[in-house]
């Protein structure tokens, strides 16, 4: 097998934890450094014998961890959900599509989507091994760097399922726009537009609870989102005390929107915002020999449920 040679499809599920089948010509994702891990709780069997050798031991909880990585880019259509859509759900996104000219996701706190997810490893024309994730919910980590691809790291926990031999999928299809470059993006923090940003991250980090159950497989029945703590930084590069004061922002836990488009053709434009910004730190930093600040920060709601706003327009 081929490390390159993996396709992902991802579908919602209409019930958690049933397998929603998605299909090679609607539900695949461009992706990379695709990783799977099988993990488990591996149960030691303290018995004490006449010998201090150990005893086999058992394996107990288990389920599967994906982690990836994708483009941000939109449909190409105002108003049409991109591919990755799912995904965002699944990362305790809501989805408020307004025909022909929009599709906002904003956190949601209740009503969480799960997902499918089909890996399929190919190892020639006939033959593929297939890992099938149900019930995934996962965490969504976004990074913006000057003059690159925006794209979003995702790690998935999902209920185990023992991976399967199969034939290759066929009529695999992709979406068809090409991801917008991070460039002219009106980065503006505080209403202020004029501060040198290298790259900015906004890691949303949510808490992913087991809930146990002994009527399960694996002994796992579900995994919930029972939490998220969303946080980031970026690195401008160093100005005077006029032009911008972070230490009394940081100080007084001051609270500043922050902003950012990616892309500007209708359907394939990406606008962040973040109505409260409080920074936790300022800390120097060097860029090819120029001063910079790394600030890290955590977002904080307006009305609850809004502390970040993605938008493709």
């Amino acid at each position: 097998m081929l490390a390159k040679q993996k396709v992902l499809l991802v579908k919602e599920e209409t019930t958690y934890g049933t397998d929603a089948s998605p299909t090679p010509a609607n539900n695949a994702i461009d992706a990379k450094n695709i990783k799977i891990n099988y993990s488990g709780e591996v149960l030691e069997r303290e018995l004490q014998r006449s010998s201090l050798s150990p005893v086999a031991t058992k394996l107990g909880k288990r389920f599967i961890e994906v982690r990836f990585e994708v483009e941000l880019k939109g449909s190409g259509a105002a108003g049409t959900a991109p591919q990755i859509g799912d995904l965002l759900e699944a990362c305790g996104f809501s989805e408020t599509v307004n025909a022909d000219t929009n599709v906002i996701y904003t956190p949601a706190s209740t009503g969480h989507k799960s997902v499918t997810i089909y890996i399929y490893e190919i190892v020639d024309a006939s033959n593929a091994k297939l890992h099938k994730i149900t019930g995934a919910r996962g965490n969504c980590n976004f990074i913006f760097e000057a003059g690159q691809i925006a794209r979003i790291e995702f790690t998935f926990q999902g209920l185990y399922q023992a991976p399967i031999d199969t034939t290759p999928p066929s009529g695999v299809s992709y979406e068809a726009t090409k991801p917008p470059i991070v460039e002219s993006s009106n980065f503006t923090l505080n209403s202020v537009t004029s501060l040198v940003v290298q790259s900015l991250n906004i890691d949303m980090a949510n808490e992913i609870s087991q809930r146990e159950d002994i009527n399960s497989a694996a002994g796992i029945k579900e995994f919930t989102i029972v939490g998220r703590k969303p946080n980031g930084s970026f690195n401008p590069e160093a100005v005077l005390k006029a032009t911008y004061d972070w230490y009394s922002d940081w100080v007084n836990a001051a609270e500043r929107q922050l902003s950012l488009v990616v892309g500007s053709a209708a359907g394939n434009k990406i606008t962040i915002t973040c109505p409260k910004v409080i920074i936790d730190a300022i800390n120097e930093g060097e860029r090819d020999g120029i001063r910079t600040e790394d600030i890290p920060f955590r977002l904080a709601m307006n009305s609850g449920d809004d502390e970040i706003s993605i938008e493709f327009a």
